[in-house]
């Protein structure tokens, strides 16, 4: 038993060895593999960290070519944008020099055309002249004499009818000419053609009108027969300006008419009369030869002169004393006055630079338009550097309104003057921008070389602009503003006294064009160039008027900056000096306290003083009627619109303070009228 016990013993002690072993063995398996799990865990770690520099590392790396990438491609995009930019201002320029070349060679044939025919029908004159001179050597009596008088006027007739046509002829040959360019302005080319005639035909016939009188005036005073009998021979005819052309046919001369009214004894030698010569000495020079002894020395205030006289309005006046003498001189037309007030503005703005803005709906109208370009070609003349900022806004509101109805149906931002411009707005905008800088090249150039100016009219890409975006929740799409103006080459222009002509497109840095507002942007120009002046034309002219130190209701022709801005406060209108967008007050509804040609005078002040932010020294808003621009600029007193200054400027001229007239600090404009 003993022996049992010990085996039974034995082997359980050995399963329970075997099972410590087998327990131990598990254990240390356990162990190894949790510690191979840690440095699993060690090693995934240290490579995730790793994985994460590396990542990270590269991305910045990426970052960093892709940036110089970008800058790259910015810079490339710049440069091509640049040489197109200056590749199309080339064209632009090449072309416009190649289209004036061709219109002055075209001109200086027609030019030519014309004088051969002058020429002829001088010869022609002439012949007629001696003729009519050895008719009159045969007429003795005072009957004939009256003949002659009243053939001289019907031939005077007839000739001016004649000159009246082949006026018409040449000009319209010329009006042939432009109209291959440009064959949508023959309306207005034949309107100016009908008032040119109709003032040439006033003008002959208060010059004729003159003249008889004065040979009525002379053959009274000197009462003699043989004075009269000369003095009536000298048509006043003499005195027609030389380029006007006359052509005389063989019908003509030999018609039936003309013999008919010639006396009995010389209807079948003589042929229709003529004029005299045109040369003026020829005559002249013969009347005083034959009637010198008929001449007499008066005082030049004679008691006894012809004070019935139609032409007495020559004579001054103020010279009458108590015995009712009259002088001579000097006259009452106030030339000398006007030149001695107007040469200290003449001298102040010599070879300063001024800025004009030329409204679409001034090209509309022929004769306002013809009086302003002709203005502003004598600005150039008196040497005032010229840029003219040109808008189209009224054409592109007809183009619209054919295609969509009223204006106010789709565009809600017109009230403020800046335009929601939409891809097809933006196309109607490219075309009727180069119809409106057309006009005032075509009119501008005819003006200045009508005055002997030797200079060109420039346009072409100036200003860089950026997109207004989303402004009080409206998106203004390609609508912008400039940023900057492209000073050298103007100030070159200048340089050659061209004048510089400037369109409401703007362009981005990316070659994108915008719509820029003609106003703002004649402001941001005259900024930019240090101008002294810019003048707004307005077809619908407003005028302030309100109460001053001394007047009830006075008219307020000049008003300082400040009580401008005052003004702009008042009425809730304010311009942004960054963008010169301008803004009415929140819960202002302008419609109700003031009509559109009123708000458009608002704005227009609003973006003068916008200008003068910019260190103009003096913005003038001013009428577009015929001289208006000369009466603002050189003289004191009679500007036609309203003078908006410095609060520091100084008037070259002492009447031109304007104390009685201005605006007193503190004191607002509480009335605009027309």
């Amino acid at each position: 038993w003993l022996a049992n016990e010990m085996s039974v013993a034995k082997r359980k002690l050995k399963e329970e060895m075997q099972q410590l072993e087998a327990e131990r063995s598990r254990a240390r398996e356990e162990q190894e593999a949790r510690w191979i799990e840690e440095q699993n865990l060690l090693v995934q770690k240290k490579l995730e960290k790793r994985l994460a520099e590396e990542k990270a590392k590269a991305k910045v790396e990426l970052l960093q070519v892709k940036q110089k990438l970008k800058e790259d491609l910015e810079r490339v995009e710049t440069e091509r944008v640049k040489a197109m930019a200056v590749q199309e201002a080339r064209w632009i320029e090449d072309q416009n020099l190649l289209v004036q070349k061709r219109l002055e060679k075209r001109l200086a044939k027609e030019k030519a055309k014309a004088k051969a025919e002058i020429s002829q029908a001088k010869r022609k004159m002439k012949e007629e002249q001696e003729r009519i001179e050895k008719d009159m050597a045969k007429a003795s009596s005072d009957e004939k004499t009256r003949w002659i008088e009243e053939q001289n006027l019907l031939v005077q007739e007839r000739l001016e009818k004649r000159l009246s046509e082949e006026k018409a002829k040449v000009n319209a040959e010329i009006l042939q000419v432009k109209q291959e360019m440009k064959k949508e302005h023959e309306r207005f080319k034949a309107e100016k053609l009908q008032a040119e005639e109709t003032l040439e035909k006033k003008r002959l016939q208060l010059r004729l009108s003159e003249l008889k009188d004065e040979q009525d005036s002379e053959a009274n005073s000197a009462g003699t027969e043989s004075s009269s009998t000369r003095d009536d021979t000298i048509s006043a005819n003499a005195f027609l300006p030389p380029q006007r052309s006359s052509k005389f046919t063989q019908s003509d001369t030999n018609s039936d008419k003309t013999a008919d009214m010639l006396p009995p004894d010389t209807q079948s030698t003589t042929s229709e009369p003529a004029l005299m010569s045109a040369d003026p000495k020829d005559n002249v020079s013969d009347a005083l030869a034959a009637d010198v002894e008929a001449l007499e020395l008066i005082s030049m205030c004679q008691a006894d002169f012809d004070t019935q006289s139609p032409i007495q309005n020559a004579y001054s006046t103020s010279q009458k004393g108590s015995d009712e003498q009259i002088c001579l001189l000097p006259t009452e037309y106030p030339f000398v006055s006007l030149l001695r007030d107007s040469s200290p503005y003449i001298v102040n703005h010599r070879h300063s630079t001024i800025v004009y803005h030329i409204p679409g709906d001034l090209i509309s109208n022929v004769a306002r338009f013809n009086s302003v370009m002709d203005d502003i070609a004598l600005t150039w003349l008196f040497g005032m550097k010229i840029v003219i900022s040109v808008g189209c806004r009224k054409q592109i509101l007809q183009r619209l309104e054919r295609l969509h109805g009223e204006a106010d149906d789709f565009d809600p931002a017109s009230k403020l003057g800046v335009r929601v411009t939409t891809p097809e707005t933006l196309r109607i905008l490219e075309e009727e921008a180069g119809f409106c800088r057309f006009e005032v090249e075509r009119l501008l150039n005819r003006c200045l070389r009508n005055k002997g100016a030797d200079c060109n009219v420039v346009s072409g890409c100036f200003i860089t602009a950026k997109k207004f975006g989303i402004v009080d929740g409206v998106d203004y799409q390609h609508t912008g503003y400039p940023t900057t103006l492209q000073t050298d080459r103007i100030h070159r222009f200048h340089s050659r006294n061209d004048v510089v002509l400037l369109t409401p497109l703007g362009f981005t840095k990316d070659g994108d064009a915008l719509n820029i507002h003609s106003e703002a942007l004649a402001a941001f120009t005259a900024g930019a160039l240090g101008a002294s002046k810019i003048v707004y034309f307005s077809s619908h002219p407003m005028i302030l008027r309100g109460s001053t130190d001394d007047n009830s209701n006075q008219r307020i022709q000049m008003i300082q900056r400040s009580n401008v801005l005052q003004i702009l406060s008042h009425y809730g209108l304010t311009v942004q000096s960054e963008t010169g967008f301008p803004q009415w007050g929140k819960n202002i509804n302008p419609d109700d306290d003031l009509d559109d040609d009123q708000q458009a005078m608002l704005l227009k002040m609003g973006w003068a003083t916008h200008a003068l932010d910019r260190g103009v020294e003096r913005a003038h808003i001013i009428d577009c009627e015929d001289g208006a621009l000369l009466e603002e600029l050189f003289t004191a007193r009679r500007g036609y619109g309203t003078c908006i200054s410095q609060d520091d400027y100084e008037a070259p001229h002492p009447e031109d303070c304007n104390d009685d007239l201005s605006v007193t600090d503190g004191a607002v404009a509480e009335h605009m009228e027309r």
